[in-house]
């Protein structure tokens, strides 16, 4: 078999299946492990896969292999604890939004899994996280706008000075690294400041989190329980933190 029929073979495969490890991969090109380990490596180079320990998982974003400044751009598999749950909290945040719906979308791995089902949406994203808007431009999505100013690489975001008073959405919808009875936190300070501006246009505040974040506090107080209107979050959240939640009216969805 051809190196571009391996190459073929390994990329469909992790497109389907995420992640892969070399003895899979041996099986699927039908060849040996070195072969498959060079494959990989070479892939990795052209931004068509990431290579991690003992295999390699597909790439989230749209490919980079024309374009070898976005590689590392975009979040990876890897970035997550638990890609699969990441991904059911976005699937579910983006179902929450009716159709001509304008949301406000911070910073954060799991907002930037809601691209893939956005694009199927007429939902209105305004949004300074720039990955998610290039990916969103990358697959033509109609329905953007920009919130402008300067640009952060360490926060891959642009940072705008100015108010936007004519703007308002239906929801904010945010990410974070911790939450407690103290509420919503975070640990980049420049993200919580152009979060806390994006919050006096939303009518609902909607946090995307990872079970394990529930009740460890992650940084700087974004948001108070009393500001939070919404949370998504997985199964295995502490159920306390769970009754926390309800009991201080907020609605809860476990993906």
């Amino acid at each position: 078999m051809t190196a571009k029929a391996r190459h073929h073979k390994i990329l469909t495969f992790l497109q389907e299946h995420s992640f892969a490890s070399v003895q899979e991969l041996t099986e699927i090109a039908g060849c040996s492990a070195a072969t498959v380990r060079r494959d990989i490596i070479d892939l990795d180079a052209e931004g068509k896969l990431k290579k991690i320990r003992n295999g390699a998982e597909k790439i989230l974003s749209p490919l980079v292999d024309k374009s070898p400044g976005m590689i590392g751009f975009y979040p990876n598999i890897s970035d997550y604890r638990d890609y699969e749950e990441a991904d059911l909290i976005a699937k579910k945040a983006v179902e929450l939004c009716k159709a001509r719906d304008n949301i406000f979308v911070g910073e954060g791995a799991i907002p930037f899994l809601m691209g893939k089902y956005i694009i199927d949406s007429n939902i209105y994203v305004f949004s300074n996280y720039l990955p998610l808007l290039t990916y969103l431009i990358t697959q033509n999505y109609p329905h953007l706008v920009v919130l402008g100013g300067q640009y952060s690489k360490s926060q891959n975001m642009l940072v705008s000075p100015e108010t936007h008073i004519s703007y308002q959405g239906r929801f904010l919808i945010v990410g974070g690294d911790g939450l407690t009875e103290a509420g919503l936190t975070k640990s980049a300070v420049l993200t919580f400041v152009e979060e806390k501006k994006m919050l006096k246009y939303a009518d609902k505040v909607m946090v995307l989190l990872e079970s394990d974040k529930l009740g460890f506090f992650g940084g700087v107080s974004l948001f108070s329980l009393d500001q939070i209107d919404i949370v998504i979050t997985g199964q295995r959240a502490d159920p306390e933190m769970i009754k926390l939640l309800i009991n201080n009216n907020i609605q809860v969805f476990l993906v």
